[in-house]
């Protein structure tokens, strides 16, 4: 989906960018062989559901690089030689740069990726159940991609499309599966895995759907571990490749982490004592960036409402606990902010019972007393509306799991857009006294080392606030299926 308007050149730019990545990983693990032709234009528009111009931008950035040839009225066909050496070759440094990470991020995806896709398993009506069924018949890599994307957009929620994009492009799946270093690939594998889960999704027995996908996914570590594990290469850490979601992607990634790290510290860093920012060129000397990110940066965080710029002084800043100006509701920019905001909701909802326990299980009593200081803390300064936050940067920081520090480390960022919204609004009793009881109940969680009871009361919070952030977005203009049309790549089955 493509947002109309301001961004829209560059929304189209980035899925250009993310389709290319697409073939030219399909074509170098040898998905494609030389003499395959593409699908047509058209039909990979509908695919990615994206325009023909996005599609053709991708696809002679690779007839520029020799992979491909392109000729009107003729279909579109794969040069690339590959020898079956250098597909070996590429697979093993692809695998070698990203090793620790990559197994760091299946385990991440235990707790990320299958809950989410239980969810959407149980939103699936009888035609939905008939549309995976027509999956099991093929049993392609493609396939099963498709399984697990169609599963997804069933919660309606583009973040989580986002990343799932972010971690299946990352660890080369499923491309990979057809290479001849991976080793044996059997679409038959495919179609019993579909089968069964297909058997117990209508059943709407959950528990063993999800011992399926988490067997079928450790049986494809394991597989990848017999292919590739005892020839893997120590590399430096500079040559290794870390696991990042790219939300916003390229260069206007930089400006919104910048955002991000701004926001930080007004509400909980450097700045949360001060009234204004220092100069722009200061702030590009300390940040390392250019004056003029800083400049645009900074005009994000006023139209956001938690700054403002006042001639011939500088740029004032509302820290926590201040009122502040209301969001730019007309910048197409800050209300895909804020959808993703809401959409960041629905992600912890589905995913925190399982990271909370993951993390409260594995770290020290010490580890432990920490968070519950701060808590204690929100308590006795009256800062309770920050507890969450508090909880988020947490399992940013000592979840054992980097994918995990990684993905609640963004969820995060994506929650300070809605500090302005609230602060420039009031009327925030109920969800300020949903706050209170979360600090109260989890301090007393913590100090009985019940990590069940954590994982619930987190649970339970987000199921409260999910309500009032959407309430606070229809009521200033978001209309509900706003909240939904944040950019994204889809993958449409179209056969």
């Amino acid at each position: 989906m493509i947002l109309k308007g301001d961004g829209q050149l560059q929304n189209e730019q980035d899925f250009s960018n993310l389709i290319y990545e697409y073939f030219f990983l399909r074509i170098r693990f040898g998905y494609y062989r030389c003499g395959d032709s593409l699908p047509p234009i058209d039909t990979l528009c509908r695919e990615f559901n994206v325009a023909p111009l996005t599609v053709t931008a991708a696809l002679r950035r690779l007839r520029s690089e020799g992979f491909i040839s392109m000729h009107n009225g003729r279909p579109t066909m794969v040069l690339y030689q590959l020898k079956e050496r250098e597909e070996e070759e590429f697979c093993l440094r692809f695998f070698s740069e990203r090793w620790p990470a990559f197994m760091d991020l299946y385990a991440s995806s235990e707790l990320i990726l299958v809950p989410l896709e239980i969810e959407g398993l149980r939103r699936m009506d009888d035609g939905d159940l008939a549309e995976i069924s027509r999956l099991a018949k093929w049993g392609d890599a493609d396939d099963l991609l498709h399984f697990f994307w169609f599963t997804l957009q069933k919660l309606d929620n583009p973040l989580a499309l986002n990343l799932f994009w972010e971690s299946t492009q990352f660890m080369g799946f499923p491309f990979a599966k057809k290479s001849r270093a991976y080793g044996s690939y059997s679409p038959g594998i495919v179609r019993r895995r579909l089968n069964k889960l297909i058997q117990y999704i209508k059943a709407r027995d959950w528990n063993t759907v999800r011992e399926l996908l988490l067997r079928y996914q450790r049986d494809d570590v394991r597989r990848m571990v017999e292919a590739f594990g005892k020839d893997i290469r120590s590399l430096t850490k500079e040559e290794m490749v870390p696991f990042t979601w790219r939300i916003y992607r390229e260069r206007p990634q930089v400006r919104y982490d910048l955002a991000f790290r701004l926001l930080h510290e007004i509400y909980m860093g450097e700045y949360r004592e001060k009234d204004f920012l220092p100069s722009y060129e200061k702030m590009a000397q300390k940040y390392q960036v250019s004056v003029s990110t800083i400049r645009r940066t900074v005009n994000t965080l006023c139209q956001t409402g938690a700054a403002r710029a006042i001639n011939g002084r500088g740029t004032q800043i509302f820290t926590a606990g201040q009122p502040c100006d209301a969001p730019d509701f007309e910048s197409p920019a800050i209300r895909r902010s804020l959808a993703y905001f809401v959409q960041s909701f629905e992600l912890l909802i589905y995913t925190c019972e399982g990271v909370t326990r993951s993390l409260l299980s594995s770290v020290s009593q010490a580890d432990k007393d920490i968070l519950a200081g701060e808590l204690k803390n929100n308590l006795l300064t009256g800062r309770t509306e920050f507890s969450l936050w508090c909880y988020l940067l947490y399992v940013g920081k000592y979840s054992p799991l980097e994918g995990i520090r990684v993905i609640y480390r963004g969820i995060y960022s994506l929650f300070l857009w809605g500090y302005p919204l609230k602060a420039s609004f009031g009327n925030s009793e109920r969800a300020d006294n949903a706050l209170m009881h979360f600090t109260e109940l989890m301090l007393s969680k913590l100090v009985k080392n019940d990590v069940d009871g954590c994982a619930v009361t987190v649970r339970e919070l987000l199921s409260q606030m999910f309500p009032y952030a959407r309430q606070y977005l229809l009521e200033h203009g978001i209309k509900e299926e706003e909240m939904r049309l944040t950019p994204c790549i889809h993958l449409q089955l179209t056969t």
